[in-house]
């Protein structure tokens, strides 16, 4: 009895949070703090996991799949207080239709297991450092993809602009996920950012660093929405979402401060001659509030070798909302590779 009026009043005050945007933002808070204790789904099987150095950073870094002769390895580089983890499904694809293919991922600096980091440390360029320490480490040789989403888009166009003759030829394909390639200073996350009310949060974390709950509650109540529950548009399930806050929570203070300037100013335009030749998909949620699909649209104009592809009624989160049509990109890239390598070893007639 006394457990049945347990779960009464429980699924009762569930139902008063949920009525309002206050109580949505607090019962928001309160499963990522629960869920973040045990965060389920992610990575089920990691065949390495080795801490790497960037820049005098531990990296954390994961590998699945064969450690040699892979076809081809697939980097996965993750978006702002996300994980390695958000790829799950689509490691878990790779692991079971393309068995000689090698997935690489990070949790990159002041994320995931990584953790915290100087918040002047939290940079885009140093972001696509963790990528290239982790490829270094896993995949020394042979094809490279690299799949980047929101913040790890700019991060894959980084590392394309930057890389060396030997490293850039290595690369054959690219998919950007939900991205950008320009300053975003009056949209998307860069617009919450730049609000008077993130300034509030950004000054509350600077007057008391060790103060975290304080920190929650403020970021909750201002940032959380877009940045958690209003980034899915489909009806996505609760494990999910869950899941999705649980990343957020765990993001230390410093990433939000350190990142503040690069998500607000940040442009990648100049690694357009880079793209030239590189094959690859550029993928928009037909919702995405964060990303918007004009900044696809830029992407494409610059990069002529991409192909666009809108998610019908997806938001910002497209690897756990739409992983089909992130799953079907890179299959397509794999295909495409595999068959340029078929033709090269066929003989030729005489």
């Amino acid at each position: 009895m006394d457990k049945d009026r347990g779960r009464f009043r429980q699924s009762a005050r569930k139902a008063r949070l949920k009525a309002t945007p206050n109580g949505r933002r607090r019962l928001w808070l309160e499963r990522g703090e629960a869920f973040s204790k045990n965060r389920t789904p992610g990575l089920a099987h990691v065949d390495r996991h080795t801490i790497v150095e960037s820049d005098g950073i531990k990296i954390h870094t994961f590998m699945v799949g064969p450690a040699e002769n892979a076809a081809a390895t697939v980097v996965f580089i993750h978006g702002f207080t996300l994980a390695a983890d958000v790829y799950y499904m689509q490691v878990d694809y790779l692991r079971a239709c393309y068995p000689q293919v090698r997935s690489v991922l990070i949790d990159a600096r002041g994320h995931g297991a990584t953790g915290k980091v100087s918040p002047e440390l939290c940079t885009i360029e140093g972001t696509a450092n963790d990528v290239v320490a982790a490829i270094r480490e896993h995949a020394p040789t042979g094809p490279l993809i690299l799949v980047g989403h929101s913040l790890g888009g700019l991060t894959a166009l980084n590392l394309v602009k930057r890389a060396d003759s030997e490293l850039r030829e290595r690369i054959v394909g690219m998919v950007l996920v939900a991205t950008s390639i320009e300053s975003l200073s009056t949209q998307g996350i860069p617009q919450v950012l730049a609000s008077p009310l993130a300034d509030n949060v950004k000054n509350v974390v600077e007057a008391a660093p060790n103060d975290a709950q304080k920190f929650r509650q403020y970021s909750t109540k201002f940032l959380a929405p877009t940045l958690a529950t209003a980034v899915f548009q489909r009806d996505t399930n609760d494990e999910v979402i869950d899941f999705h806050a649980a990343m957020i929570h765990e993001t230390p203070l410093d990433t939000f401060v350190g990142f503040f300037d690069d998500l607000q100013e940040h442009d990648e335009l100049d690694a357009a001659p880079a793209l030239k030749g590189l094959d690859g998909y550029v993928l928009a949620g037909e919702l995405d509030d964060v990303t918007p699909i004009s900044q696809a649209d830029r992407i494409c104009e610059v990069w002529s070798g991409a192909r666009l592809q809108i998610a019908e009624g997806a938001g910002h989160m497209l690897p756990l909302e739409a992983p089909g049509i992130l799953n079907n990109a890179i299959s397509n890239i794999l295909d495409a590779l595999s068959e340029r390598e078929n033709q090269t070893q066929q003989p030729v007639s005489m």
